[in-house]
C-alpha cells in the first residue's frame, strides 16, 4: 500500500494550545482502536509563524520519512479511513497536488484558542473553554501566539475552526483585512452569524464550504451539543441560506469545484454521529430535507469510547434489525461504521463511566441512554 502524504509538503496545522502539526490527524487518533501515546510533533513557542515551523527540522524530517515511503504509526487514522473504503485526509489532499519533493506551504488549519460557547460530548477541554469550567476536567496550556499567519499569501485552502470562531478576538477585523484564500473552510456551532467583514474577506475566496455542525434535532441534539437552541440555530441558518443565494457561491455545492475532494462546498450540516444520537439520526436526516440544507453523516472517531464500532455485536445487529432507516445512505454509512471495528471492552467500559459523568452534570434524553443501558445489561 502506498504511505506517501503530500501533506508535510503542502500544509501546517496550529492547535488551541499552540502546538503544530502537519495535519489534524498525524499523531492524534488511530481510528482502529490501537492505543497511541499523543506526542507533540512541534511545541508551543518553537517558532514565531507557521512559515517558519513548516520549514523547521520537524518538517523536514517528516518529508523524508514521506520521500522514503515508510509506514508511519502518526498516520494510523488515515491508513484506517482508507481500509474501510472511506476517503481519508491523505487521499484528499493527495489528489490535490501533483506528487512532488517540493516543499511550498498552500494550506493552513488554525484553531488560535479553545474559547467556545458549547460544552458538546464529543469535545474536551482543551477545544472548549465550557469544559474547562467542568469538575475533574484538565486546563490545557494557552497559547503563547495565536496569530501565525505572518508571511502568509497566495494559499489554496484555509481552514479555520475553534472552539466557536465567531467569538473569537483572533477573528475580529484585522484579521481578514486584505486576506484571501482559493478555498476556504470552517465548522462554526451557527450560535453567531458573522459580521460584515468576515463576508468581505469569503467574497475574496474562489469557493467556500460552511459546516453548520448539529449533532441531532430536539432535545437529543440539545444534549450531544450544550448550548445549542433549535430555534436560534434555524433563525441562523436561515440567514446563511440568504445570503448564499444572494453570493456568487453555489448553496449546494458547487459540483465542478475540485480543489478538494470529496468536493464539498457550500453550505452544509455536519453531524457526527455517537452512541448518544445514533437513533436521532433519521430525524436529523427528515429534518435537514425539510430544511433545504445538506446533511453530511461523520463518525465520532475521537474520543475513541463514542466510536460506536466498538459496541458489542449484539448491539449493533440489535440497531441494525430494528432501527428505522431514513434512506440507503443511512443503512450503509452505519453499517459500514459498524463493520470497520470490533467489540473493545475497555472502550465500551470508558463509554459507560463517561456517561455517568454526564449524569451528573446534565438531564440525559432516554433515546441518549439506550445504548448505555444495552451496554450496562452485558458488561
Amino acid at each position: 500500500m502506498s504511505t506517501f502524504c503530500m501533506s508535510p509538503f503542502v500544509r501546517m496545522t496550529q492547535w488551541w494550545n499552540g502546538n503544530l502539526n502537519t495535519c489534524t490527524h498525524y499523531g492524534e487518533i488511530s481510528g482502529d482502536g490501537t492505543d497511541i501515546e499523543k506526542q507533540v510533533f512541534i511545541p508551543d513557542g518553537k517558532y514565531k509563524t507557521l512559515a517558519e515551523a513548516f520549514e523547521g527540522e520537524e518538517m523536514q524530517d517528516l518529508r523524508q520519512k514521506m520521500i522514503d515511503g515508510e509506514y508511519l504509526d502518526g498516520c494510523r487514522y488515515c491508513y484506517h479511513l482508507e481500509s474501510i473504503g472511506l476517503m481519508s485526509l491523505r487521499e484528499s489532499i493527495n489528489s490535490c497536488h501533483n506528487e512532488t519533493h517540493e516543499a511550498k506551504l498552500k494550506e493552513i488549519e488554525i484553531y488560535p484558542s479553545n474559547k467556545c460557547n458549547f460544552r458538546c460530548t464529543i469535545c474536551n477541554s482543551s477545544a472548549s473553554s465550557m469544559w474547562e469550567n467542568e469538575p475533574l476536567q484538565i486546563k490545557d496550556n494557552k497559547p503563547t501566539n495565536t496569530y501565525m499567519l505572518d508571511d502568509l499569501t497566495d494559499l489554496d485552502l484555509m481552514t479555520i475552526s475553534g472552539g466557536e470562531p465567531f467569538i473569537m478576538s483572533e477573528y475580529d477585523g484585522d484579521f481578514f483585512k486584505g486576506r484571501s484564500a482559493k478555498m476556504f473552510t470552517m465548522a462554526t456551532n451557527n450560535s453567531v452569524f458573522p459580521k460584515s467583514e468576515f463576508f468581505d474577506f469569503i467574497e475574496r475566496s474562489e469557493d467556500v464550504l460552511i459546516y453548520l455542525s448539529l449533532d441531532g434535532v430536539g432535545e437529543v441534539g440539545e444534549f450531544c451539543r450544550k448550548g445549542l437552541k433549535m430555534g436560534r440555530f434555524e433563525r441562523n441558518m436561515k440567514k446563511w441560506q440568504t445570503w448564499f443565494d444572494q453570493s456568487k457561491f453555489e448553496r449546494n455545492g458547487n459540483p465542478n469545484y475540485k480543489l478538494r475532494p470529496p468536493y464539498l462546498t457550500g453550505l452544509r450540516i455536519m453531524f457526527v454521529m455517537q452512541p448518544y444520537n445514533v437513533f436521532n439520526v433519521y430525524d436529523s436526516m427528515k429534518w435537514a430535507d425539510e430544511h433545504d440544507i445538506i446533511l453530511d453523516l461523520r463518525n465520532c472517531y475521537s474520543p475513541e469510547k463514542l466510536n460506536v464500532a466498538y459496541l458489542p455485536n449484539t448491539i449493533k445487529n440489535d440497531i441494525i434489525q430494528t432501527m428505522p432507516f431514513y434512506n440507503d445512505t443511512h443503512r450503509e454509512f452505519v453499517e459500514k461504521i459498524f463493520n470497520s471495528g470490533t467489540y473493545d471492552k475497555n472502550r465500551i467500559e470508558e463509554f459507560i463511566e463517561y456517561t455517568k459523568y454526564l449524569m451528573g452534570l446534565d438531564e440525559i434524553p432516554e433515546e441518549s441512554l439506550r445504548i448505555y443501558k444495552q451496554c450496562m445489561d452485558i458488561i
